[in-house]
This record gives structure tokens, C-alpha cells and sequence, in this order.
């Protein structure tokens, strides 16, 4: 399981990406990721 950056729930069913700037994995759940949920990086980098 991982904690989606968008939402901060737990879930077993993500996407895991590399951020654009610092290369952290980011995690997704595929709602955040279908309803283009903002999100933001440990490095302050913010994507949709």
C-alpha cells in the first residue's frame, strides 16, 4: 500500500512516477489521477 499524494488516503491501486524536478517517486491513486488532482512534490514542484 501507498499514501496518495493528491488525497493522502492509503491505497492498493496507484501509479508510481518519478517527479519531474527531484526524481522522488511520487504515488497516485487512479482517481486523483483520472480527475487531474492537483498534486505537490516534497521539492515544491505541483503538477495536475
Amino acid at each position: 500500500m501507498k499514501r496518495c499524494i493528491s488525497c493522502g488516503r492509503m491505497v492498493t491501486e496507484f501509479v508510481e512516477f518519478p517527479c519531474p524536478d527531484c526524481k522522488e517517486k511520487i504515488a497516485r491513486c487512479n482517481y486523483c489521477r483520472e480527475n487531474k488532482n492537483a498534486y505537490k512534490c516534497k521539492c515544491g514542484f505541483e503538477g495536475p
